[in-house]
């Protein structure tokens, strides 16, 4: 016998996580929880597990400050560089070990170290890869050397614990800043040798020093040099003359700021950065003649107030971002209140009209970097506050063979994006069918919630086989190898709104569903 009643498609999490407390202006798309998700391959799945690369933690299991995919020599040599927090720089050649102690002693405070790579400045020059902490000299590896050095000619005012925070190579320069005994300074070296910051062709340039605190850290884009400030200032340094008395420096914004050194990232047309609120920016060029805007990226999704909120401001200048090439997505570590490393806010640019957030809690993420694999595709790995660097995006879903919640909660809807006389109706809940691309032999546990409340948890089962009455094989589309399948289960309760909470934790657990199809009937109108 035919469903008598009405179907509603709902469209699962297309526009991502949203922040927004009006409920009533929250879109069929969003979702309120996108917790360890992705939004690859068009389904809503659970995100890729952590593996680890050292089995064993580094002895003493110090924190893990920052790291270096380090190609000394082209595509053939690669290492892994790691600054601890036990005051060691420190090399693995493949044993996983860490068994090169490239300098210890180093001063150590909580520092958010920046890997520069530089050197090569004419045909036989050794690449070299420069460390700046702010507080220690500024660290330079030469090829696969087994120590560091000290830098060979810093600039004068580089004394003590008086070092620059962050380096980055523009026009063939290095420059560097950040040094607290003049915090407004940015200097600079010839083309020709990369550790020369005295000689011919070096110097310095001083950054409105009347406004903001301190630079925090700079990026080369699109032939200018941009650099931030400390709570607010963002300056355009364009250094295109050959004529370094030419050379010139814009303000951009007094308004917004940075609050990392390795708080940015060049996306595939773009940077994003974090400010001192903990929101998130984009900075774009919007006219032919590379003029630079600045909008907010995390107000397009309502998050801005979430994340201040829910967010340990006292870490942010410990944040460290990145731009996983392969997924289109870009990560930036974070901490919750009340807690340190304890997530990573994930955005995903696949969709060019509209960026989509989500928030990753499975690890500890102290620091993070890129590391290419075996395919020469660079992927996300994170550093820990005990010693253990871990590989993430997996294609298990289990955290060193634990298992980890992924979980997902649609918005409450009273289905007037359908018809605005659902709007003011009870919805009779008759059946709840998901469709999947089959994971395995486990569950997706969903909850339905009923104005607010918990009235029914459905179980399905996420395999090709063990599915609920109603289910069948839609068409020959294919995700992954695998075709579309149809679930469906009785739903019980009636409403206003409807929201819809999935999740499942096992090791080993995944899911990945496209959609909901809600089949109902409508009730009288709400108080009548």
């Amino acid at each position: 016998m035919a469903f008598a009643g009405e179907v509603a498609e709902l469209p699962l999490g297309v526009d991502g996580l949203t922040g927004q407390k009006n409920i009533s202006e929250i879109g069929p798309g969003h979702l309120l929880v996108a917790e360890n998700l992705t939004y690859q391959a068009g389904t809503l799945q659970k995100e890729g597990g952590s593996a680890k690369f050292n089995s064993s933690a580094i002895a003493g299991t110090p924190i893990v400050l920052g790291g270096h995919d380090w190609h000394p020599t082209g595509t053939v040599t690669q290492r892994l560089i790691v600054l601890l927090g036990d005051g060691t720089l420190r090399k693995d050649t493949g044993a996983t070990d860490f068994s090169v102690t490239l300098k210890s002693g180093l001063t150590i405070s909580d520092v958010n170290p920046v890997f520069v790579e530089g050197g090569i400045e004419a045909a036989g020059s050794d690449k070299k890869l420069f460390v700046f902490t702010g507080v220690n000299v500024v660290q330079v590896l030469a090829a696969d050397g087994a120590t560091t050095g000290d830098i060979a000619t810093p600039a004068a005012d580089w004394s003590g614990a008086n070092q620059p925070t962050f380096g980055v190579i523009h026009e063939n320069r290095m420059f560097a800043g950040g040094n607290a005994n003049d915090p407004h300074r940015v200097y600079y070296t010839p083309a020709s040798d990369h550790e020369d910051f005295t000689g011919a062709g070096s110097g310095s340039l001083s950054i409105y020093p009347g406004e903001g605190e301190r630079i925090t850290g700079g990026i080369s884009f699109k032939g200018l040099l941009i650099l931030f400030k400390f709570p607010k200032g963002i300056y355009l340094v364009d250094t295109s003359s050959v004529t370094l008395s030419e050379w010139s420096v814009d303000k951009h914004s007094t308004d917004i700021g940075g609050i990392s050194p390795n708080g940015h990232t060049a996306i595939d047309n773009d940077v994003i950065f974090i400010d001192a609120g903990a929101t998130l920016h984009l900075i774009s060029a919007i006219t032919a003649f590379g003029n630079i805007g600045t909008r907010s990226l995390s107000s397009i999704a309502n998050l801005t107030e979430l994340l201040l909120d829910e967010t340990n401001i006292a870490q942010l200048p410990n944040c460290q971002a990145i731009y996983y090439t392969a997924k289109a997505e870009a990560h930036i570590t974070m901490s919750s209140s009340g807690s340190n490393f304890d997530r990573r806010l994930v955005i995903d640019f696949n969709r060019p009209d509209f960026p989509r957030f989500r928030l990753s809690t499975k690890d500890i993420n102290r620091s993070m970097w890129l590391n290419q694999d075996a395919n020469r595709i660079s992927r996300p790995y994170i550093g820990d506050s005990s010693g253990t660097i871990w590989k993430l995006d997996q294609d298990t879903r289990n955290k060193d063979g634990g298992g980890y919640s992924g979980k997902f909660q649609t918005a409450h809807l009273d289905f007037s994006h359908l018809d605005p006389a659902l709007g003011v109706k009870n919805k009779n809940g008759k059946f709840l069918e998901l469709v999947i691309e089959p994971k395995g032999n486990h569950d997706l546990t969903v909850d339905v919630v009923w104005d607010t409340i918990t009235i029914q948890t459905i179980t399905f089962n996420m395999g090709e086989s063990g599915a609920a009455l109603g289910s069948f094989v839609l068409d020959t589309n294919k995700l992954a190898g695998t075709g579309l399948t149809n679930k469906r289960k009785r739903m019980e309760g009636s409403g206003k709104r409807l929201s819809l909470i999935g999740r499942n934790s096992a090791a080993n657990e995944n899911f990945s569903v496209s959609r909901f199809y809600i089949g109902f009937t409508r009730g009288t109108d709400r108080g009548l």
